[in-house]
């Protein structure tokens, strides 16, 4: 059993003396684990830094079993993520919701565009922070947690949007949700589709972050990663408020 695709290394864990088992985010098997040998040569180590993209040769001789990566270098970001405190932690944030929430060889296309693209975007576009908020709004839409806050859930309107309830993560309209104000989340001007996300501050971001974060927290209860996962996401919204 064998196949090829492209990826995004997000974490290599040792395995031996010599080998190393790589989580890697991949266009058509999802995020996928595998064995690689000789990981510790100087020049596989240059090669295998997390967030470098990869064109993987993944063999088994059963589909079931974790199977052993060979790989190829296609571009590297490491340089990028290491020259900047808040693009590293980005990266290690996106990198620990990946493995802690997505179902291990369940493809995500959709997702894995969007990580491409957010990661090509660190390079080179000011205030790419921003981005990261669309990225985790997609990892929720990927996993069935997908936010509806175009319009309000009870009367259909797209006006005067103030709340987001905590359970459907559907949008509310003020005249319904005063009396429930409560028990609904406030809904963060940044997420509104008809504003320009370069007209707010970091400030605005952390108060979207947060909201994206309880929906992520709610997916998490199920992971044994949870604690650590929610320690390095948390880091990285700490260093977008200093």
């Amino acid at each position: 059993m064998d196949w090829s695709d492209e990826g995004i290394l997000l974490s290599t864990f040792p395995h031996g003396e010599r080998s190393a088992i790589l989580q890697v985010l991949t266009l058509k098997k999802g995020r996928h684990l595998g064995i690689i040998r000789n990981a510790y040569t100087p020049k596989m180590m240059s090669i295998l830094q997390p967030s470098a993209q990869l064109l993987l040769y993944w063999s088994s001789r059963l589909e079931e079993n974790l199977g052993n990566f060979k790989v190829d270098l296609v571009k590297t970001r490491a340089d990028i993520l290491m020259s900047d405190r808040i693009r590293l932690y980005a990266f290690n944030s996106l990198s620990a919701l990946c493995i802690s929430i997505l179902a291990e060889r369940d493809p995500i296309p959709e997702l894995y565009n969007e990580t491409q693209q957010f990661l090509d975007k660190i390079a080179k576009e000011e205030k790419w922070e921003f981005l990261y908020l669309d990225w985790e709004l997609k990892l929720l839409s990927s996993i069935g947690f997908g936010l509806d806050l175009e319009k309000c859930a009870v009367t259909g309107t797209s006006e005067n949007l103030c709340y987001i309830s905590p359970k459907s993560g559907k949008a509310v309209c003020k005249s319904i949700g005063e009396k429930y104000h409560s028990k609904l989340l406030p809904y963060p001007p940044i997420l509104c589709f008809d504003q320009c996300k370069n007209s707010f501050s970091y400030a605005d971001l952390v108060i979207g972050l947060r909201l994206t974060g309880f929906f992520i927290e709610k997916w998490l209860d199920y992971s044994v990663e949870k604690k650590k996962t929610l320690m390095i996401r948390k880091r990285f919204l700490d260093s977008l408020i200093r």
